[in-house]
């Protein structure tokens, strides 16, 4: 339970928050204040080569590197026009990024167009938003042809301004210019955040500029005032973790945010480490595989390098916080000084801007419970006992300052007592408009109200499940599908339209996608159903599963953990036909789930035909 020394400190730093930042309607407006208030501090460290290839942008060069741009692009473009933004992580991103704000246009983060499904779901963004420009790597010059070819099959084609490290050397010489009127409307778009969804259905988050404002304001009260915070990052900046969790953040809270690109983090993670240590940073970010891969990829002669006493702040979301996880990293990183009182678990999504709850008490370690794992798996709360297996769930903490959260009946709309499972909904400033060209979704997900009271909400139906206990929240699920795997967000529908067209003795509609838990790990599980006309012997389904395993991991870069062939008919499906996966992983995990049995060839039945009717000893 939250104590009343950390809520006084809480209620002290949001009136401290809202009195300095007051002023301040949108993104630019902070970043001007910043400009003219600290303009020589060090606003963003970029880490070109991950490690000692070091440049640096000030709150005054940010500033005017990005009203330059933007005299440019208003040139070029309508007041509120989107503005596609594909370039790679770093100091040109945020430039780029600021200046689509000054210039009053909307901006549409998402990753370079390179690969086949990228280039997909670039295109379906596109078209969805009606994109007037797109802003990418010079690099990306010689690929316009083919990516105007995937445009216009989906829509019209936008204009491309292709920014290299050329055209921003350039920008820099530039000659000062007078920046425009300052926004106004705390409600202008000024972002759209694609949900990393399905590529036939995207679906874009209408972010408004008070949105943005929220979202940092209840993230800056949570980090705290003690201190001048340092942060770090290598999250993608596309990603709503990556661009609201740290580089917007750092702007209206003024830290210095180190930068690393994501691929330079995956090759080694250790530079990550290693970056924390050298630039002394206090609040970093890093999703559940991160720190996996941070334990079993670095060495105990290499944590011997590291001092990592001065992080205070390591946010853990973007996928199921692990408990397992935690353990290992603290157990392997403190002899470097690491504590486990910086974790801070926290819960979120884009169609909140990001921040929903989090550990509110910076100098405690997250509170945990064990509870019983059957009785969990039936929405019950009960406490683990030492004959049965038990369930560890972290707390995200409590609700963002000035907002609300409801644990409620999915099925009724009624709250449900504390302790007791039902779906997130949620309420406040952070909540976005909607989805963008979807408004019978936007009605379902974003205009839910409590039944027996219409006048309280609208609330944020968050599609997930979780419990409150002492004021803190525990998810516990999700009612919606998508299946989290090393901070990326894979739909179902889009792995089983690939299994389904690899191989032709598979029955249409007959695969079923989801995630299970093994050893605290999440793995993908594919079940198949073989058409009985098949006929396929015990070599014959293997070729199967192996070209199921191969076509997914091509086209989504996971291999599946387990490929189950099935006989038609063991897939549950809905009175309407639709695939029913819970009910499938249910009969996964329980081993209820028929088996394909091999056919023998023509040869080999007619052996065994004749068999039966040899005299018998």
């Amino acid at each position: 339970m939250t104590s009343s020394s950390s809520i006084s400190t809480a209620a002290i730093a949001a009136t401290a928050a809202a009195a300095v930042h007051a002023q301040d309607v949108d993104m630019d407006a902070v970043l001007r204040r910043r400009a003219t208030a600290t303009p020589d501090e060090v606003a963003m460290r970029f880490l070109r080569n991950g490690e000692d290839d070091v440049v640096d942008l000030t709150y005054r060069q940010l500033d005017q590197r990005a009203a330059r741009l933007a005299h440019q692009l208003r040139q070029q473009l309508a007041p509120g026009a989107r503005v596609l933004l594909v370039l790679e992580p770093g100091l040109n991103y945020v430039t780029a990024l600021f200046a689509i704000f000054k210039a009053g246009a909307t901006a549409v983060p998402s990753f370079p167009p390179v690969g086949t499904r990228a280039v997909s779901r670039f295109a379906s963004i596109c078209n969805d938003c009606g994109a007037e420009l797109v802003i990418a790597e010079g690099s990306l010059r010689a690929a316009e042809e083919r990516l105007n070819a995937a445009l216009s099959a989906e829509g019209k084609v936008p204009a491309w301004l292709f920014a290299g490290a050329d055209f921003f050397e350039a920008l820099d010489a530039r000659p000062e210019v007078a920046q425009g009127a300052p926004n106004a409307d705390p409600d202008f778009p000024a972002l759209l955040q694609y949900t990393s969804g399905s590529t036939g259905d995207p679906k874009g988050v209408i972010l408004s500029a008070g949105n943005l404002i929220s979202n940092s304001r209840v993230l800056d009260i949570r980090m705290g005032t003690a201190e001048k915070h340092v942060g770090f990052t290598w999250l993608p900046p596309y990603h709503d973790m990556g661009l609201m969790g740290a580089l917007l953040l750092s702007v209206y809270s003024g830290f210095t945010l180190v930068m690393m690109t994501p691929a330079h983090f995956v090759q080694r993670p250790l530079r990550w480490l290693k970056g924390l240590s050298k630039y002394r940073v206090t609040s970093s970010v890093g999703p559940n595989f991160a720190l996996d891969l941070c334990v079993d990829t670095i060495t105990d002669e290499e944590v011997d390098g590291l001092d990592l006493s001065s992080l205070k702040l390591l946010f853990c979301g973007a996928e199921p916080v692990r408990q397992a996880t935690l353990d290992r990293f603290a157990e392997k990183f403190g002899p470097a000084g690491f504590s486990s009182t910086a974790y801070v678990p926290c819960y979120g999504l884009a169609e909140a801007t990001l921040f929903i709850s989090g550990k509110a008490d910076s100098n405690a370690v997250p509170h945990r419970i064990l509870l019983d794992q059957a009785s969990l798996a039936a929405g019950v709360i009960a406490p683990a006992t030492l004959d049965a297996p038990a369930t560890a769930i972290i707390s995200c903490g409590t609700v963002a300052t000035d907002h609300v959260m409801v644990i409620v009946d999915p099925e009724t709309r009624e709250p449900v007592p504390e302790g007791t499972v039902g779906e997130i909904w949620f309420k406040g400033a952070s909540v976005a408009q909607g989805y963008l060209n979807k408004p019978e979704a936007s009605d379902e997900v974003f205009r839910a109200h409590l039944a027996g009271d219409p006048q309280d909400g609208p609330y944020l139906r968050t599609g997930d499940l979780g419990f409150m206990m002492d004021d803190e929240l525990y998810i516990t699920g999700r009612i919606k599908d998508v299946i989290i795997f090393a901070g990326r967000n894979l739909y179902p529908q889009d792995i089983e339209a690939v299994a389904q067209a690899c191989h032709p003795a598979i029955r249409t509609n007959g695969v079923a996608a989801f995630a299970v838990t093994r050893d605290d790990k999440e793995h993908l599980v594919v079940v198949a159903e073989i058409l009985r006309s098949a006929k396929l012997n015990a070599e014959d389904l293997e070729n199967v599963e192996d070209a199921i395993a191969a076509a997914i991991t091509l086209s989504h870069g996971v291999a599946p953990h387990t490929v189950h062939l099935a006989p038609v008919s063991t897939i549950p499906l809905t009175t309407s036909g639709k695939v029913r996966r819970s009910a499938c992983r249910d009969a996964f995990n329980a081993g209820a789930l028929a088996v394909a049995k091999p056919r023998p060839t023509p040869a080999a039945a007619a052996e065994a035909d004749t068999s039966t009717l040899l005299p018998q000893e």
